[in-house]
């Protein structure tokens, strides 16, 4: 081996500290390093369950569990298939509520308070063997009885009909509603017929018409359809009036002829529109004390 010389000594170092130099400019012009927070060097931790096994198997395999909405789904129930009318009241009172607010209606009101009026005949027999307080009693206890369960619904994909039954016309609403309006499905053929009536499609994300099955789901401002409906109303009423008007007309004829014809009437003239009568003794028993509508009646005899 060669034996350095004091030039070679010195030239090395000097080698040396311009490497070194150039080592501390490149570090100083260096961009720093961004934490991204990733832990790239950091193992997975070991599950410490076979429930966090699986939990991040899903995860890994299937991506982050989609959003759900739980969903109070009643019957299969009579009440419940066949009367919309209790399935809503169920959706917003609950079974509880709604059966305790249904024992206070019929025990105040008797069979009236009833939506159906087959249920009303029935149930109006019934009060008359067993009492309004018996047969509200039971009644509630019959609502008490209607099946529910709990069900966990996808809130990224359409309601399922086999889950909603006939809820889901509601249910696709209450996803869809904004503040301020009407809203309406229309069939196409219905469409096709009279158009949309004022009516605008309602679309999703995607672009697409909201729709149950072949049904179209509309809205339209709520002062426009309810202007509507005043004046449909009132179109009604002005039927209704003139109807009324000939009824009463005719019956009074027939007091008016009868009492010419010397004949004794017993009874009440026509009743108008407002007017209330109370029941008194030779009424049916149930019906003792209370005040309704009612109609005409009218009785003859022959005056000697």
């Amino acid at each position: 081996m060669a034996k350095k010389t004091p030039e070679t000594a010195a030239t090395e170092a000097a080698n040396r500290q311009v490497l070194a130099d150039r080592e501390k400019r490149l570090e100083k012009a260096a961009t720093p390093t961004v934490d991204l927070g990733l832990d790239l060097e950091t193992r997975p931790e070991e599950p410490a369950t076979v429930d966090d096994f699986m939990d991040e198997f899903d995860r890994r395999a299937y991506g982050d569990p989609r959003p759900t909405i739980t969903k109070i789904v009643y019957g299969p129930d009579p009440l419940v298939d066949q009367f919309p009318e209790f399935r809503e009241r169920l959706e917003e009172d609950g079974i509880e509520r709604f059966a305790e607010a249904t024992y206070q209606l019929i025990v105040e009101q008797g069979a009236a308070a009833l939506p159906d009026p087959r249920m009303r005949k029935q149930f109006n027999s019934a009060i008359l063997k067993f009492g309004k307080a018996a047969v509200a009693a039971r009644f509630k206890k019959r609502i008490q009885d209607i099946p529910w369960r709990s069900v966990e619904i996808d809130a990224s994909d359409e309601y399922d009909p086999e889950i909603l039954g006939s809820g889901v016309l509601s249910e696709t609403i209450r996803r869809y509603e904004r503040p301020g309006m009407c809203y309406m499905f229309l069939a196409p053929r219905c469409v096709d017929l009279m158009g949309f009536r004022g009516y605008t499609l309602v679309k999703d994300h995607k672009g697409d018409v909201v729709k149950c099955g072949t049904l179209m789901l509309g809205e339209a401002r709520q002062e426009r359809i309810e202007a509507r409906r005043m004046k449909q109303a009132e179109m009604a009423q002005d039927a209704i009036d003139k109807i009324q008007q000939s009824q009463e007309a005719g019956l009074q004829g027939v007091l008016d002829e009868a009492r010419q014809e010397g004949k004794r009437t017993s009874g009440m003239g026509p009743i108008g529109r407002g007017e209330m009568m109370t029941a008194e003794a030779t009424e049916v028993e149930g019906y003792l004390g209370e005040t309704r509508t009612a109609g005409v009646r009218v009785s003859r005899e022959n005056v000697e």
